[in-house]
């Protein structure tokens, strides 16, 4: 395999970045470990360049960025780069899985449509997309008052919080998002994984008013190519408890 030198940014940039919070792919800004997405994208950056990397509702984060107010959007799936144009290397950053995470003491085992039938409240996050089975489920006009939107900057957290009071029956969130925010929260004992569905992959996301975005997708795409090679990659993932998706 040939293994060629990432495109020449035409000037130093400052890259503004938006997202909700989702360690471990994205964290807390200015913390020692900011998520492997954010460590990823600055790697891919030469010396003089930056991220502005705010925490902001995911609506708004999608919103800024496909119109250019923001230059990047973590962290997005298929659908979403699709519904907003943004534009993302040959690259994922990541494999998601949406998950059902329900009370330790519920009777649902499962993502099959009479477990989900069974539910009276469901959590989800404000400008998410939700596909397969879970998806499907949450579409169905006969649920539409079962459903919880949750919005803000930090909705696993208060979706997590609900779960573990009875205010919610079920939620839905990324595996490897929730496992985190229950570690965090202290709520392991009172939350538990009921079914998760076939992981798709989660890109970054840039602006598609960047004059540079594509040169930027180009240089991700480099910097998690040669940082797969060299093991670098591999390391940067444990330190968050991770392995490689590929």
């Amino acid at each position: 395999m040939c293994w060629f030198a990432p495109p020449v940014l035409a000037e130093e940039v400052r890259l503004r970045v938006l997202a909700d919070p989702w360690c471990p792919y994205n964290c807390e800004p200015g913390s020692p470990r900011p998520g492997y997405v954010i460590e990823l994208l600055q790697a891919a950056l030469p010396p003089g360049n930056a991220l502005d990397y705010r925490v902001v509702p995911w609506e708004r984060a999608l919103a800024e960025t496909a119109d250019g107010r923001a230059d990047v959007a973590l962290v997005v799936t298929s659908s979403g780069v699709e519904r907003f144009g943004l534009v993302v290397g040959r690259e994922p950053a990541g494999m998601a899985a949406d998950c059902l995470f329900v009370a330790t003491t519920s009777s649902v085992r499962s993502l099959r449509r009479q477990d989900l039938d069974r539910l009276k409240s469901v959590g989800i996050v404000a400008g998410y997309e939700y596909d397969g089975p879970i998806g499907a489920w949450l579409q169905n006009p006969a649920y539409k008052d079962r459903i919880r939107v949750t919005g803000g900057a930090r909705p696993a957290e208060v979706n997590a919080r609900n779960l573990a009071l009875g205010r919610l029956d079920a939620v839905v969130e990324d595996a490897q998002v929730m496992q985190h925010v229950l570690l965090q929260l202290g709520l392991g004992a009172k939350v538990r994984q009921a079914g998760c569905q076939a992981a798709g992959p989660v890109y970054v996301g840039f602006s598609p008013r960047h004059p540079q975005a594509r040169q930027l997708a180009e240089r991700l795409d480099h910097a998690v190519q040669e940082q797969r090679r060299s093991g670098q990659l591999a390391r940067l993932l444990t330190r968050y408890g991770l392995s490689d998706w590929k």
